[in-house]
């Protein structure tokens, strides 16, 4: 079967829609976006700090270990991986090492993000993707079709697997993931892979749960799950450990950067994560159904009435890349891209990566 690529635009996010074998797809998404690689001079900051905490114990000790147990337990996604760094012509260890950055016992890296959710007779979820000031026009959304399984569409990182910010599936289901940061890493896989293995085998709430309970990671991430019967559940998943909160006669959920309910994910020093937290577990219970503007507001709002993140001076620190509201009763998501105006889409449309209908491919 051939592979198609084709690239839009919704609000002012990329969206790419590849349909294909998944090895081959991301073969060509890896030579769709090769030249915007080559010519930065560093595509990824991270990587020199990641090299240096990985040339000594006990950073190399865990990159052998969670890499061993990804190889093999995860073959397809690192496959996946494989291909998409030889079409970019980028070191396929250069890749290995950055998607396993949260499984080396690597705390330094800026990583952040926060999650908001509702559940009463309107089911919301949202989320604000935060990331360095550098990805703020490269990024952007990935539609994976043509696979023989549902599709999915992920808020993706050029170089990185499609399993670290949000995903959307033809299934109906919503999840957002938040970085947790695990100084002593599990016996487990990457978590960017078992994400990524997520996207390709859950369809149903209790088959997320049951997944993660049943595939640990190494490092650590806080999965916000909803599906369009209204049912909202959390999840962490940190070196092995896992507690699942689900949305109830308690409405609201807010997650951000540390384990709130499993120990060893404790925030960072240097994080905003609890600072954050602060302000969302500050929020009172709206009497009535919060309306998505209730959402957006609330992450588009820099600190303290909101959890937006902006850098330094220097440019550097955390900075709020997307934020999406999915509501979904109404089966609508409402998408920001940073300072932009926001764009509301039907959730099945861009599950299933219907771009061509409502928007103009790039030329």
């Amino acid at each position: 079967m051939s592979v198609s690529i084709e690239e839009h635009r919704l609000g002012g996010l990329r969206w790419i829609v590849l349909a294909g074998p998944e090895r081959e797809a991301f073969g060509a998404l890896g030579e769709h976006v090769r030249n915007e690689l080559a010519a930065e001079e560093e595509p990824w900051p991270m990587l020199a700090g990641l090299r240096q905490h990985v040339s000594t114990a006990p950073g190399r000790d865990h990159l052998a270990s969670v890499r061993r147990a990804t190889a093999e337990q995860y073959s397809e996604e690192w496959a996946e991986l494989a291909a998409f760094a030889a079409g970019a012509a980028v070191p396929p260890e250069d890749l290995a090492l950055l998607n396993l950055r949260g499984d080396l016992g690597w705390t330094e890296g800026a990583m952040g993000c926060s999650d908001l959710a509702w559940r009463r007779d309107r089911s919301v979820i949202a989320h604000n993707e935060d990331g360095g000031l550098s990805d703020v026009a490269r990024c952007g959304l990935l539609t994976l079709t043509g696979t023989g399984r549902p599709p999915v569409t992920a808020f993706w990182y050029p170089g990185f697997l499609p399993a670290n910010a949000f995903a959307l599936t033809g299934d109906g289901l919503v999840w957002t993931i938040d970085h947790l940061p695990v100084a002593a890493p599990g016996p487990g896989a990457g978590r960017h892979f078992v994400g990524r293995g997520l996207q390709r085998s859950a369809r149903t709430i209790d088959q997320v749960v049951n997944y993660l309970r049943d595939h640990p990671s190494a490092g650590g991430f806080s999965y916000m799950i909803g599906d369009r019967g209204g049912r909202v559940v959390n999840v962490e998943a940190a070196a092995g450990r896992h507690a699942v909160t689900e949305a109830g006669s308690k409405p609201f959920l807010w997650h951000t950067n540390h384990g709130r309910y499993v120990p060893g994910a404790e925030p960072t020093a240097a994080s905003t994560s609890a600072a954050r937290g602060r302000t969302l577990d500050a929020l009172a219970a709206p009497a009535h159904d919060p309306s998505p503007a209730w959402f957006l507001d609330i992450l588009t709002t820099p600190p303290p009435g909101g959890v937006r993140s902006d850098p330094g001076p220097d440019g550097l620190g955390l900075t709020t890349l997307c934020t999406i509201v999915a509501d979904l009763t109404a089966g609508q998501a409402t998408l920001a891209e940073r300072d932009g105006h926001p764009v509301t889409f039907p959730l099945a449309d861009l599950a299933e990566g219907n771009a061509s209908a409502r928007t103009a491919p790039r030329t």
